[in-house]
Formats: structure tokens, C-alpha cells, sequence
């Protein structure tokens, strides 16, 4: 693990974790996908939801726990493939979807009456799947979510690429708070305690499309525009207690509007391993026969 290093909120000590992580004991928030984040923004929260975390820089650590073999028996396979996957590194992006207005109300994936509801979750299951003809990413969400049902209304979603810095940790743990049911809330008091902005969905000439909401400021570097694609299945893929989202990039947006010092293009984005979120390291290169590999 040399060269990666922590980024942990000195608000607290302990983390909890879910999906492949360790269950906490209140009912895990369900809006992070499979492989999700840490969930220790519920807990700083608590002690001000206006004002900026703190967030620091630890040193790296080795591994915290191994898999057993597939020949053991005293873990299941689902354990041991969990134990396994902390090994790997995870991108961290935020997904933000926008439910259109529903009479039925909020419980069927809609706004509350005639309004939008905006929703979002960070996640760790972001990927690229093609490239050509068009541009196509990927994810999964465990069910049931609220931010899978906007994206499902809507056919609409963005992927911010969050930073690889502590104003990056702080954004994505924001977003494992979950949804509430009038949608909106977790991007309360959003730029006081990260310094994002939230830019209002808005649609583009189609009043049939309802818009996601983009993140702009401290912790963004990228954000992805996508659309479901039509095929396969709608884009939206059922597999057991997930569904896989595969999406059509449709523009990619600056997040830092010339950033601090100007520079954009410098940095990599947030990773996620071990249940801790991580910063890029090291480089491993080839050298000749005749160079000191030491």
C-alpha cells in the first residue's frame, strides 16, 4: 500500500461500511451501489450540517483484512470475494438524478406533487465500457434506490469525478447520506460544507426532459452529461438485488471553474479501497537489464 494515502474526517474515529463492506447495525442506506462508500458522513453530519468538515491527510496502511481460500470453510464465498475486492482500488464519483414531477407522490420514484425531485449517491462501481460507436459508461446500484427510480423516469443522470484530495472526500461522503422522500435534502447546506455549488437541473429545449442537477466548485474535476441508452433492456440491466446502468456519454463539463491556482489537469480523481477513500501514489516503470532495480 506504499504510496497511497489516507484521507480520513478527524470528526471521528470509527467508520461503518456497507455493500461489500461489513454491515452496520442500522438498516444500511441502500443509494451507494454494490462495492460503496463508507458511510461516516452520517455520523460527522450530526454534529453540524452548515459547517466545513475536517478532513486530513493519514499515511498509508497495509491491508486491513486478507481472503481466506476458496477451499476454507469458515467464510462463505460471498465473504471471501467481499475480503478480496477491499484489496482493489475503486473510482469514487457522485451520480445526480433528477425524479420528474409524479401525482402519485414521492414513494413511486417521482417529485412530491408537481415538483422535481432531485436526488444523488456517491458510488465506487463507475467504469467505462466502450467507446465507439458512442461513448458508454457503467454502474450498479443495489435496489431499492431512489436515485436508480429518478434515473429510471428520467433517463437522465451525471457523474461528477471527484478530486483525489480531501475537498474530493469531503463531496463524496456528503452524498452517502441517502435520499429523503421529498427529495432535495442532501444537497442542503451543500456549499457551506464543501464549497459546491449546486447548478439547477434545466432542460435543453425539450420540456419532456427533466435535467439532472450538476455539482460545479471544491472536490468536482469532471462532470459527465449522460443518457440511458434504448438497448439492452432500457439500459437498466436486473442482476439479484442490483441493476447495472449503462449510459451514453453526451458531453463532459469542467467542475472547477479555473480552480485555485488555474490548473485542471493535474491531479488524479478520488479512489476507494480497504474502506477508506485514498489518494493516487507511486508509479511502477520498466527499466533496462542494466539499471539498478533496487
Amino acid at each position: 500500500m506504499k504510496g497511497r494515502r489516507l484521507l480520513t474526517c478527524s470528526a471521528r474515529h470509527g467508520l461503518s461500511q456497507h455493500g461489500l463492506l461489513p454491515q452496520p447495525r442500522a438498516e444500511p442506506c441502500r443509494e451507494t451501489g454494490r462495492r460503496t462508500i463508507s458511510h461516516v458522513a452520517a455520523r460527522c453530519l450530526q454534529t453540524s450540517s452548515a459547517a466545513r468538515l475536517a478532513w486530513k491527510v493519514a499515511p498509508a496502511a497495509q491491508p486491513s483484512v486478507h481472503p481466506h481460500s476458496s477451499s476454507s470453510e469458515t467464510q462463505p464465498m460471498s465473504e471471501q470475494l467481499r475480503a478480496l475486492m477491499r484489496l482493489l482500488t475503486h473510482s469514487v464519483v457522485v451520480c445526480t438524478s433528477t425524479a420528474p414531477p409524479s401525482e402519485e407522490g414521492p414513494n413511486n420514484g417521482g417529485g412530491s406533487g408537481n415538483a422535481p425531485a432531485p436526488r444523488a449517491m456517491t458510488m465506487s462501481s463507475f467504469t467505462s465500457l466502450a467507446l465507439r460507436p458512442v461513448p458508454v459508461v457503467t454502474f450498479n446500484v443495489a435496489t431499492p434506490s431512489r436515485t436508480l427510480d429518478a434515473v429510471r423516469a428520467s433517463r437522465r443522470f451525471n457523474v461528477h469525478v471527484l478530486a483525489g484530495d480531501t475537498s474530493g472526500a469531503r463531496v463524496a461522503d456528503w452524498f452517502t447520506r441517502g435520499n429523503d422522500g421529498r427529495g432535495g435534502g442532501v444537497f442542503e447546506h451543500l456549499q457551506r460544507a464543501c464549497g459546491t455549488e449546486v447548478v439547477p437541473a434545466v432542460g435543453g429545449g425539450d420540456v419532456a426532459v427533466v435535467e439532472p442537477p450538476v455539482l460545479r466548485g471544491e472536490g468536482i474535476l469532471y462532470v459527465l452529461r449522460c443518457r440511458l441508452l434504448d438497448q439492452p433492456l432500457g439500459g437498466l440491466i436486473p442482476v439479484q438485488d442490483h441493476v447495472v446502468v449503462l449510459g451514453e456519454v453526451m458531453d463532459i463539463l469542467e467542475g472547477r471553474e479555473g480552480g485555485s491556482s488555474g490548473a485542471r489537469d493535474d491531479s488524479f480523481g478520488l479512489i476507494y479501497a480497504d474502506r477508506r477513500y485514498r489518494q493516487l501514489g507511486n508509479t511502477l516503470t520498466k527499466v533496462d537489464s542494466d539499471e539498478d532495480t533496487r
